[in-house]
């Protein structure tokens, strides 16, 4: 008979000293670091030279570097130390963004979104599967709200005195010199703070698995032949690849068509409202669903959150208004707090997935979602690059691009009827196999 996964016990002190370094390297790396990118792109073009087609590719390198690399890395988190991959990871990390603030011309510049796009394919699933690892059932959502939320923190700091930093302390490549030296040094914490767990030890257990279903192989058949999966990593794809898209062209929007004609300085102040409300939303939703005892209606939720914010975000882009395009951004952020974290925290609690599974699945949902990236920021970056700001119309086409979005709510509404079909009520599910592995362990 095949031994069941059962978790063993994780004080509270290992778990959030180790949420507290991966919040850490989201807030400096994920978060600001990405964001400075998108806010002083058009002074970066400006100041390196590049044309119209140079900046839409280093604008597109790092996506294109991850996807790869990423499903690689997914797999390989289930098979080796989790805590020394993320550790190199971030090491490197720093690195490259030092070495950003010494690059002449294009080709090195370009090299090194490319390298840091491989290291964030490694990177970004390996915080996902620490998560998975230290986080049971319970905690789950709450720690990956947490997680989530380093990203925004990061983009809200960029966004309002990124650029006014970076003017105070000698320009943008100092400022990637002075991140990739404190990225370093979160590296060097995690070394002291981190613990090494093993996925068969995972606190996020899986409701069917046993540890003789975690080959290598088994595990990818396993997650590929689960269907919610794929619907949950097309949802995910379509939100948040235009998000992110979008967002690498957002504030060159605001500075280069008339019809906004905002500063650098101040461009930056519209997208922080999303980053300072959804900061809050993505730690507040998981505890408010998990007060009222509502989590089983989160994909419900989502659906619905999802319209409102595809809806307000779009509106913005034809509004030509600072005030509504402030209050659509909030709003938004608030909406997000649900629907943006949804499909990964739905993939995760999938019982043929869980924590045994979760660096294998995250791989395939991070390598969808970043070739999602690629495709739209190729098909956005030429034409906003190229856009002369004479010609009306550059902001209007950004809107009916995000438009595209609703793709995504249209996706949950399919999973929700898939699971039923599958598990019917896969919160009990879960429940009575946690309820059967709680008694093996009183039984040790």
């Amino acid at each position: 008979m095949s031994e069941a996964i059962a978790s063993k016990g994780v004080s509270n002190g290992t778990k959030w000293r180790v949420m507290i370094c991966i919040f850490l390297f989201y807030f400096l790396g994920l978060g600001f670091t990405n964001q400075f990118f998108n806010v002083a792109l058009g002074t970066m073009i400006s100041d390196m030279g590049w044309d119209a087609a140079q900046g839409s590719a280093i604008s597109n390198a790092m996506f294109l570097g991850m996807i790869w690399f990423v499903f690689v890395a997914g797999f390989l988190l289930d098979k080796f130390s989790v805590k020394k991959m993320f550790i190199v990871e971030i090491f490197l990390v720093g690195i490259v963004f030092a070495l950003r603030g010494f690059a002449t011309g294009f080709v090195f510049f370009y090299v090194l979104m490319i390298l840091y796009g491989v290291l964030s394919a490694f990177y970004i699933p390996t915080c996902v599967k620490l998560i998975s690892l230290w986080f049971d059932g319970k905690q789950i959502a709450l720690a990956n709200g947490i997680l989530t939320c380093g990203s925004p923190a990061g983009q809200l700091v960029a966004n309002t005195v990124g650029f006014k930093l970076a003017l105070a302390i000698g320009g943008w490549k100092v400022m990637y010199i002075v991140t990739g030296v404190l990225v370093i040094v979160v590296a060097i914490i995690a070394i002291f703070l981190v613990k090494d767990r093993k996925s068969e030890d995972a606190a996020l257990e899986s409701a069917i698995l046993t540890k003789d279903d975690l080959s290598f192989a088994k595990n990818i058949k396993g997650v590929a032949s689960t269907p919610g999966v794929w619907v949950y990593c097309f949802a995910n794809g379509f939100f948040v690849g235009f998000v992110y898209a979008i967002m690498a062209f957002q504030n060159y929007v605001y500075q280069n068509d008339p019809g906004w004609g905002l500063d650098p300085t101040v461009s930056g102040t519209i997208p922080a409202f999303s980053n300072c409300v959804s900061m809050c939303c993505y730690v507040l939703v998981p505890l408010v669903f998990a007060r009222l005892g509502i989590q089983k209606w989160w994909g419900v939720a989502a659906i619905f959150c999802a319209i409102g914010a595809i809806t307000l975000v779009t509106a913005q882009w034809f509004a030509y208004s600072y005030v509504f395009a402030c209050v659509a951004m909030a709003t938004s952020g608030l909406l997000y707090g649900c629907c943006l974290p949804a499909p990964k925290v739905l993939l995760l609690q999938l019982p043929e997935v869980s924590g045994p599974r979760a660096g294998t699945a995250i791989g395939i949902y991070t390598t969808i979602e970043r070739i999602c990236v690629v495709v739209f920021v190729a098909i956005i970056g030429p034409k906003v690059l190229a856009w002369d700001p004479s010609v009306p119309g550059m902001s209007p086409f950004v809107g009916k691009i995000q438009a595209l979005m609703y793709i995504q709510p249209i996706l949950l509404a399919l999973a929700l009827l898939i699971n039923k079909k599958r598990y019917g009520n896969i919160f009990a599910h879960v429940a009575k196999k946690e309820g059967t592995l709680a008694a093996q362990h009183e039984g040790k």
